[in-house]
């Protein structure tokens, strides 16, 4: 017979991790490969612009956002997969998980002003720094709505939007803008950096 003290301390304690491993086993399988359905639920949120070609993503009940960001494979670099972002045209089974996203709402008075575009992200600038969620790694803003793409703001223009944060889930080289970008797994604050705290003439 076990002794009380075993029943009543460590079996619950393994009962805890049995129950916890089909959760774990779930979200990792998500996270790496989640396939793209175009915005079914509950992965519905849209931006309404170009980025709904690569982002599956759901608003939670705190108004944060939670989904992934889509990638192809159209190469190799030494020895390691290049990819860029799903488009239209990308087969739906092509598109595979790059990124976990995670985003908060900036809005109202806060609203981040448009600077400037040169066939990157257009970049972006905080009224304050306190802005930018903490604690976490929010490197890339992105806004709701029209234009469809970064080229169709004016200098001065002010959008609500999402701080975005993303997380690699896999190492690989993203080419954007001719550049390949080395990823690596874990929190991404490179790849789609397109914040600033302080700009000429603003």
């Amino acid at each position: 017979m076990m002794p009380k003290k075993y029943v009543t301390t460590v079996l619950p304690f393994f009962f805890l991790i049995f129950l916890s491993v089909p959760f774990i086993t779930n979200m990792e399988a998500e996270a790496g490969g989640r396939p793209w359905k175009d915005h079914a639920k509950p992965y519905d949120f849209i931006f309404g612009n170009h980025i709904d070609t690569h982002q599956q993503t759901k608003l939670k009940k705190n108004g944060d956002l939670f989904g992934f960001l889509y990638i192809t494979f159209i190469g190799e670099k030494d020895g390691v997969p290049v990819v860029e972002h799903c488009d239209n045209d990308t087969p739906a089974d092509e598109c595979k998980v790059g990124w976990i996203i995670r985003g908060k709402f900036i809005g109202g008075d806060n609203q981040p002003t448009f600077v400037y575009h040169e066939e990157d992200h257009p970049t972006w600038l905080v009224v304050s720094r306190n802005d930018i969620p903490q604690p976490g790694s929010f490197s890339h803003f992105h806004w709701l709505g029209l234009p469809e793409g970064g080229g169709g703001f004016s200098q001065g223009d002010m959008r609500e939007g999402y701080f975005i944060e993303l997380q690699a889930v896999d190492k690989f080289y993203f080419r954007h803008n001719n550049e390949d970008l080395l990823v690596m797994p874990g929190l991404d604050i490179s790849t789609h950096v397109n914040i600033v705290g302080s700009f000429p003439g603003f």
